[in-house]
């Protein structure tokens, strides 16, 4: 059986707090009052640290890959995370994807990654090619918006900030599902394991 196929669309990811889901959810709420039109906003409950994208796999290998998670997690103590400022790729003049960073204990985070990047490469995910660039995307600019609004996008992420959100605690990491619907992704928790 191969890692990928017909099936569903899953991911590990790391959970945020309440507290930045909070955080995060009073900046989407001050962009869509300076950019009412334009771009596609997360839900702040869906948002999630990516690890690994999966793609499409047999749920027949939603076990192997739990399984498969514990190595990583079993060799990774607890350690915390915060809101690092904001960003678009690919640059301000021309934004596509709009995000928030990551700050913290980034040695652990870069190592787990790597750890569950590993695993998974043993049950013929393919690695990832592009390094890993851990933030937690907000929006996504529409191709219908014009090049002037474009760059008052890319110029408000910029200017904005994201003071006042505390540390989260990362103690897990989650399977997630992805089930891609009209009004946005929904995820779903396939099973979880601890640090």
């Amino acid at each position: 059986m191969t890692a990928s196929g017909a099936g569903l669309r899953a991911f590990i990811a790391i959970h945020l707090s309440q507290d930045t889901r909070r955080r995060l959810a009073e900046t989407i709420r001050w962009m869509v009052s300076e950019v009412p039109s334009g771009v596609r906003w997360v839900d702040p409950e869906g948002i999630h640290l990516t690890l690994k994208f999966l793609g499409d796999i047999n749920p027949a290998l939603i076990q192997d890959v739990l399984r498969a998670m514990k190595q990583p997690a079993s060799g990774t103590v607890p350690f915390q995370l915060h809101l690092d400022g904001l960003g678009v790729f690919p640059n301000i003049r021309r934004p596509r994807v709009l995000w928030a960073g990551v700050g913290g204990d980034m040695d652990a985070l870069e190592a787990l990654q790597e750890k569950v990047e590993a695993a998974m490469e043993g049950l013929d995910f393919p690695r990832e090619r592009r390094a890993f660039s851990p933030h937690l995307t907000l929006g996504r600019v529409q191709d219908t918006i014009s090049a002037v609004a474009r760059q008052r996008v890319g110029g408000l992420m910029s200017q904005a900030s994201l003071d006042g959100a505390d540390p989260w605690p990362v103690n897990g990491v989650h399977l997630m599902r992805s089930n891609l619907t009209p009004d946005g992704a929904v995820y779903t928790s396939l099973g979880s394991v601890s640090l």
